[in-house]
């Protein structure tokens, strides 16, 4: 069948890069059409009340049903990969990608999105912008990015310090005061701030993150309100998620979106339409979507499926690059003993960069996270204390404990490449096999011995390190690299997928490599340029 009449423009996802590239769109008067498929959460969103992780703890009856889940899902008896640390109340975020996007795969096992906001409805909102030692190798530059940095920040919100980690994290003008940190953070800081002089010169440097949470109510949101509830409630509207941009976006009479489609292929006319097929996930057929323009921001792996189905290149291999991806267990010593505040944030709390070359060269950052609210159980399942003790000695510990999260950069390698595989029966498996060099490997042992070298400095003890496999980190990019050259399977500087007139990709597909830093914000950023790059073509 086909659907209502031709748009301007069809943008296919809903994620962070889909709704801030429509944005300029819409604003300047276009007609867009979304396209997603658009899963939501319909069981746990409405059950969790409105109050803190300590008052619920002592007084829901009802508690374990969004902490553990209904199906006992939080307890994640498994390997701990990606995904593993979602609460029940984000699990839908990866809804039916098993059955509609599968994956072959010894070595690389991704978490996908089929929901409304994407993987957006889970990520840790770090905010970091790349700088441009980040971009080194990308057609692009800071200068290209910066104004959208701006225009991105203010429509989410993020929040930051003008502290150690300017040089690394860049200044920003629409920026809110930085959250408060809780006691383990404030007493590593503190710890941190005596010794700052011989910590620099060894190339460790500390301070506030950047974080897409509200310091200060802004467009309708409220400030953060220090629950220890943002993996699990989003009441309050704190921490982005673009769900909020849809809902501003559904404002407009020139903007709409049709749910429980999956995207399947797209194909340029002869008359300049671009027609767009869509699976309807609830057994109604397929339909035609036409536009002028198409803008594809379905996650990396999403939109690389799209493209090589459409351009019949199945058993193709595309490069791809993913973080890898470290949990290093910490004890605070600073705080063990001591009282902390009940009130915090569940986000990063602080932020370390390691640069034992400085900021114009390639460095590596970490976010340490407290641990109270993501609950004891998971960590009992990796203490080789029998359960008595281990949940005596754990309850001890507990307030004085962390995370630091190391996400490494990564560059292409014949190493690390994806295929689409046609198959006869069911959805098409994207092949992917991803594996690192003994150079690279040895490369992030050696950064990683160097941080946890500096750490002891604060007091703060690496007690273990896990490594939970190449996807993990949730990052993937480089499969459709921004190029100079017109070369098959890749995109210009604006996303224009070479060799079509009216194909943008929008998303992280576009990166041909990734710095130590997430990519999210910079995929908003880079989705907002391609935006207003659209917006200016149709104009003309």
């Amino acid at each position: 069948m086909t659907a209502d009449a031709q748009v301007d423009v069809i943008v296919v996802g809903s994620g962070p890069s889909a709704v801030n590239a429509a944005y300029p769109l819409v604003e300047a008067g276009f007609t867009v059409r979304m396209l997603d498929v658009g899963n939501r959460d319909t069981t746990y969103e409405k059950l969790i009340p409105d109050a803190g992780f300590s008052e619920l703890r002592r007084t829901d009856a009802q508690q374990y049903r969004y902490l553990l889940g209904d199906e006992f899902e939080g307890i994640g008896f498994g390997h701990t990969g990606a995904g593993a640390q979602l609460t029940p109340p984000r699990q839908y975020v990866c809804k039916d990608t098993e059955r509609l996007q599968p994956i072959a795969s010894q070595s690389f096992f991704p978490l996908q999105s089929l929901a409304e906001g994407g993987l957006g409805g889970a990520w840790g909102a770090g905010s970091p912008p790349f700088s441009k030692a980040d971009l080194a190798g990308f057609p692009i530059s800071l200068e290209d990015l910066q104004p959208h940095y701006e225009v991105v920040a203010d429509r989410i919100g993020v929040s930051g310090a003008r502290d150690d980690l300017m040089p690394f994290l860049g200044a920003q003008f629409a920026m809110q005061p930085a959250v408060e940190i809780d006691s383990n953070a404030e007493a590593i800081l503190r710890r941190y701030a005596t010794h700052r002089g011989s910590l620099n010169r060894t190339g460790l440097f500390l301070g506030h993150p950047r974080i897409a949470m509200l310091s200060r109510p802004h467009r309708g949101r409220e400030a953060n309100r220090y629950r220890d509830m943002d993996f699990w409630s989003d009441a309050g509207k704190s921490v982005y998620r673009p769900r909020w941009t849809l809902d501003e976006l559904r404002a407009f009479p020139n903007f709409s979106i049709v749910s429980r489609r999956l995207v399947r292929t797209f194909e340029e006319r002869a008359d300049g339409d671009v027609v767009v097929h869509a699976a309807n996930v609830d057994g109604g057929g397929t339909e035609q979507h036409r536009a002028r323009t198409l803008v594809l921001a379905a996650g990396t792996l999403g939109t690389t499926r799209i493209v090589l189905r459409s351009l019949g290149l199945f058993d193709r291999r595309v490069p791809i690059v993913c973080n890898p991806h470290s949990y290093a267990a910490l004890l605070d010593l600073n705080t063990l003993g001591q009282p902390v505040r009940d009130e915090r944030h569940s986000m990063a709390q602080f932020c370390l960069v390691h640069a034992p070359e400085g900021h114009l060269r390639p460095f590596t950052v970490g976010h340490f996270y407290s641990y109270r609210s993501l609950l004891l159980f998971r960590l009992m399942k990796d203490n080789p204390l029998p359960f008595r003790e281990s949940l005596t000695i754990m309850r001890h510990l507990a307030p004085s404990f962390g995370v630091l999260i190391l996400q490494h950069q990564d560059h292409p390698t014949a190493d690390k490449h994806c295929s689409l595989v046609a198959s006869d029966v069911g959805e098409d498996r994207l092949a992917v096999s991803y594996d690192l060099s003994v150079r690279e490997q040895a490369q992030i042992d050696a950064i990683e011995a160097d941080i946890a070298r500096g750490l002891r400095r604060l007091r703060c003890l690496k007690l273990k390190t896990m490594r939970p496999g190449h996807a993990a980190s949730v990052h993937y990019a480089g499969t459709l690299p921004m190029s100079a050259k017109d070369e098959e399977l890749t995109t210009d500087k604006h996303g224009r997928l070479h060799r079509t007139r009216a194909i943008y990709v929008a998303d992280g597909s576009v990166f041909p490599s990734l710095p130590s830093k997430g990519l999210t914000f910079t995929m908003m950023a880079n989705a907002d340029r391609i935006g207003c790059h659209v917006r200016s073509t149709l104009r003309a």
